[in-house]
């Protein structure tokens, strides 16, 4: 059996990203993942770790600096003499946050009596990030 808690994965270009499955089986299981038709190895690019407890299993894979050919539908396998079962996880590119505006203007002037006048303009842009 295999669970994937996150089967819709957003995540932006050039950024680090970890998806994972839990398993269970017995007996113990050879997992495994794939992006597409090819296996994963353990490399400067990925990183995978299992950590294993009796039947079950919580597999992860690190991506780092994620590009263009990152994103796409990875799975996760898991195979034992009595079986084979995979989950599936998609991970799409979202865009990357924008940072706020850094500049805020302040103008002064003075009145008839001389006392001085602030005008502040506050710039706030808020950026909105949907992450299923």
């Amino acid at each position: 059996m295999i669970f994937v808690p996150n089967q819709l994965v957003g995540a932006p270009a050039g950024t680090n990203v970890t998806i994972d499955c839990h398993t269970e089986a017995y007996p113990r299981a050879m997992s495994y993942w794939f992006l597409g038709d090819e296996m994963i190895l353990s490399n400067e690019k990925y990183t995978t770790t299992i950590m294993e407890n009796s039947y079950r299993a919580h597999m992860k894979l690190h991506i780092r600096n994620l590009q263009a050919g990152d994103f796409g539908n990875y799975r996760c396998i898991s195979k034992n003499s009595l079986g084979e079962t995979e989950g599936s996880i998609r991970l799409y590119e979202i865009p990357k946050p924008s940072a706020p505006p850094k500049a805020t203007e302040i103008k002064s002037s003075a009145n008839k009596e001389g006392e001085t006048i602030l005008n502040i303009i506050i710039i706030v842009k808020s950026v909105v990030l949907g992450i299923i």
